[in-house]
């Protein structure tokens, strides 16, 4: 009895992932649809840009910045987990933006900015998590934050696989749909020595921004790296939270340590969002040249943060 419960449920399940695309597609019933969906996921964001969420909690506000393909996302539900328990507010301005038509708010100018300064409280909240630097935040000094990054011969490597294999599209509804296909498709026809060759001084832009425009600027960071968290997770956990005065309860601890076991799959697949969780990965997918030429391209990076 029990297993045909089981069965009938991911049966269900299966036809509900067949007919909800089809649904989406339909204008009155899509957008129907669309609608509950984000009130469903992004109802903080939405009030916020409403002027109507207020949080009472005097923690200062967490930044999470990062870059893609350093476990930005593993590690934001991490982040968001602990603040609940501190009776903060998560904010992902950035998972909103990948389904609406709201703007990747670390492409901005200062200019531009200053019509979303106010999306940003400096107490009570988790802004989690950019994928660049944002300019424009006012008074960023009294915010508390946490700059994640990677190595970026790791970064180029995973990347190429997540755009051109893993990744989930945007919803056709936003308006990222179109060029991330667009990168999708470029990536599928290039190989990973190309894609390196040809995204390197995109990816040395962003972690020089960060350099100049943040850890330059402001002495409150905390600098981690995806390596500390992939070979000591319990520590690297341990300081994070410490660091930020963040009280987790025991239960939560124990869970994010089992969940953490997950971060070093048995064996590599291309096609999930956790493709292999190591440190060097480019050693074994990289051509001898294209490792010489990243090794110069980021010489300043790699002495940075301590990859050289």
């Amino acid at each position: 009895m029990g297993i045909n419960r089981i069965e009938n449920k991911s049966l269900i399940k299966k036809i509900k992932n067949l007919v909800k695309p089809i649904l989406w597609g339909l204008p009155i019933v899509g957008d129907n649809m669309r609608s509950k969906s984000l009130q469903k996921n992004y109802s903080v964001e939405i009030k916020l840009l409403r002027g109507e969420h207020h949080n009472e909690n005097t923690h200062r506000s967490i930044i999470h910045f990062s870059l893609n393909r350093a476990a930005s996302q593993y590690v934001r539900k991490i982040l968001a987990r602990c603040a609940t328990e501190n009776s903060m507010v998560t904010v992902s301005w950035a998972e909103y933006a990948f389904d609406t038509k709201f703007p990747y708010l670390d492409n901005l100018s200062i200019r531009e900015m200053k019509k979303y300064q106010c999306l940003f409280k400096p107490n009570g909240y988790l802004f989690s998590v950019f994928g660049g630097m944002v300019e424009g935040i006012e008074e960023l000094e009294k915010y508390r934050i946490i700059l994640m990054v990677r190595d970026p011969r790791d970064v180029l490597v995973s990347e190429y696989y997540s755009y051109g294999y893993a990744h989930k599209a945007p919803s056709r509804r936003g308006n990222k749909y179109d060029d991330f296909m667009k990168l999708r498709l470029k990536t599928l026809h290039t190989t990973i020595d190309q894609y390196a060759f040809s995204e390197c001084d995109r990816l040395l832009n962003t972690y020089q921004r960060y350099i100049d425009k943040l850890l330059n600027r402001y002495s409150q960071v905390y600098v981690t790296r995806y390596e500390d968290m992939i070979a000591d997770y319990q520590n690297w956990l341990t300081e994070l939270l410490n660091y930020f005065e963040l009280k987790a309860s025991s239960a939560l601890l124990q869970s994010l340590f089992e969940e953490s076991r997950s971060l070093k799959p048995e064996k590599e697949n291309i096609f999930e969002h956790n493709r292999k969780g190591m440190a060097g990965d480019y050693k074994e997918k990289l051509q001898a040249e294209t490792i010489d030429f990243l090794n110069n391209r980021f010489f300043p990076i790699l002495e940075k943060f301590g990859y050289k």
